[in-house]
């Protein structure tokens, strides 16, 4: 296999408002899901918290005139946490800016989310609240879209496995 630079053109960003959170992928997803093409960045980052130890230090230690930093933080994982960035020129069709514009009308709601490289086989994503959405208008391009979603629950590298 020859291996090259991947582009995001022709991935697929799909969504479904929901009634209520859920971490079950929605049976009607495929046939209800409205699709958001074309969009010109998409990130979803997963981030592991990590746990501290119970005691910090406090302010004064190590002692004055010590070597400094004694010692070091051993960090464990907590709870996994993860995040949608969606940005978009303005969408060209009506069905699409039908799309659109009921994910910007979602804000404050539950979605379910999934995104696929066009290179993957797997939808990555799960249930998310739509936290920020906003329209930048450049003077000199075209208008754009944002949005952003907070991960409630898990975050599915197969959204298939979320049954």
């Amino acid at each position: 296999m020859t291996l090259g630079t991947v582009y995001g053109d022709t991935s697929v960003y799909r969504f479904l408002v929901l009634p209520g959170p859920t971490e079950v992928r929605p049976a009607n997803f495929d046939s209800a899901a409205l699709t958001l093409p074309e969009l010109t960045t998409s990130d979803m980052p997963v981030a592991v918290a990590t746990v501290a130890r119970d005691t910090p230090i406090m302010y004064g230690t190590p002692p004055a005139g010590s070597a400094g930093v004694t010692s070091w933080a051993r960090p464990r994982p907590g709870q996994g946490s993860w995040t949608v960035t969606l940005t978009g020129n303005v969408q060209p069709t009506e069905t699409e800016r039908e799309a659109m514009e009921a994910l910007y009308a979602a804000r404050g709601r539950y979605v379910w989310t999934e995104r696929r490289m066009a290179t993957d086989d797997k939808n990555e994503g799960g249930c998310a609240l739509v936290t920020s959405t906003g329209k930048p208008i450049p003077a000199d391009g075209p208008v754009t879209f944002t949005s952003g979603l907070t991960g409630y629950g898990r975050h599915f590298p197969d959204t298939a496995l979320a049954v």
